[in-house]
């Protein structure tokens, strides 16, 4: 499973949500999960939007 996403945040999703998220090349089902844990986990979201940014701002750059 191919993810944008570092270790350290995926780690902390399986600790804060109990499960991994869905891989970042599946963009509907990643969407579907990230509004999931929009208000439920408001940190974790935030968290994991500043990675994807970054990661996305560095692909551009």
């Amino acid at each position: 499973m191919a993810t944008a996403l570092s270790t350290e945040i995926q780690e902390l999703i399986v600790e804060e949500t109990g499960s991994a998220a869905p891989s970042t090349d599946d963009a509907t089902a990643f969407e579907a999960w990230l509004d999931g844990i929009k208000d439920s986990h408001e940190e974790l979201y935030a968290g994991v939007a500043a990675e994807i940014e970054g990661f996305v701002m560095g692909k551009i750059m």
